[in-house]
């Protein structure tokens, strides 16, 4: 590669100074790999910046930011300053698998825009025992296995456990949401859909701590409806590629908005269904009534 760099490695990161130590402990240090973490206005009551972890270390980029406006904003700050030929995603309170690099390692010169791979999920309860992600490993082997690739491709909605060319995300100007939740749903299907030559790799490189989680734990009226507006979204972009069968259950989020009885939410979601040309019956049958046809 031109710049010596092959891969980058994008970390957003908010308060969680142990947890991203971790992270940053199972990357290996090499010359190809630089580690970009975008910091998320975190409180300097709870972090010492002047002992920032990768501070002064050469292949670690630190980016400060004040805006507080979440993991997406952070994370396309990283997009814009990565020089890597493959792009990687982590979340600062995950981390990799044991020698994960040789396994990306393998695809380096290869064709594929994009590869998947394995993920494992922690027990917090007892972290040396890795208890694997059903649902990618499902949709893994149903991939490999029967050439099923539109249900992971669709469904799976993190940026992390994959490796992504860069010039694709660049060439199709992709970005993520700017959302305090739900951020990276359409950023992963607009890769999914726009990675023409993509590969499945079982191998699991990617270690997932749903207890240690910052944003799926996010519980308010905004991060609902960010969810709600990612959600019809995510619906359009799928009925505007024909793969209407993966689209997302919008009417259990429009319920619980509704219920907490505030007018500008209401007011918003009601311009949403509008400006989308939602049809809540038509939502209703698809979800309910054919399922207990079925």
């Amino acid at each position: 590669m031109i710049n010596n760099i092959n891969y980058s490695i994008i970390i957003p990161h908010k308060n969680r100074i142990d947890l991203l130590k971790r992270c940053l402990d199972s990357i290996p240090f090499r010359d190809d790999i630089e580690i970009i973490i975008i910091d998320d206005n975190s409180d300097p009551d709870i972090i010492d910046f002047n002992n920032f972890p990768g501070k002064n270390i050469s292949n670690i980029k630190i980016i400060l930011t004040k805006e507080g406006k979440g993991a997406g904003y952070a994370r396309n700050i990283g997009l814009k300053i990565a020089l890597g030929y493959w792009l990687i995603f982590a979340d600062s309170d995950d981390y990799f698998a044991d020698n994960f690099m040789d396994h990306f390692d393998k695809y380096l010169n290869s064709n594929y825009d994009m590869i998947y791979f394995g993920i494992y999920r922690i027990n917090k309860e007892n972290e040396n025992n890795n208890i694997i992600c059903n649902k990618y490993d499902d949709l893994m082997y149903d991939a490999i296995n029967n050439k099923n690739y539109d249900a992971y491709k669709y469904t799976a909605y993190v940026p992390w456990g994959k490796i992504i060319k860069k010039n694709m995300i660049v060439d199709n100007n992709i970005l993520f949401d700017e959302t305090i939740v739900a951020n990276d749903r359409m950023f992963s299907l607009k890769t999914a859909y726009h990675a023409k030559n993509i590969f499945f790799d079982q191998t699991k490189i990617y270690v997932y701590n749903p207890e240690d989680s910052y944003l799926t734990k996010i519980n308010s009226i905004q991060a609902d409806f960010d969810r709600f507006f990612v959600y019809i979204r995510i619906n359009s972009f799928l009925n505007d590629i024909n793969k209407k069968k993966y689209k997302v259950n919008i009417l259990p989020l429009l319920k619980k908005i509704i219920l907490q009885l505030s007018f500008i939410y209401f007011y918003k979601v009601i311009y949403l269904l509008i400006k989308y040309k939602i049809n809540l019956i038509n939502e209703y049958n698809n979800f309910y009534i054919k399922n207990e046809i079925n």
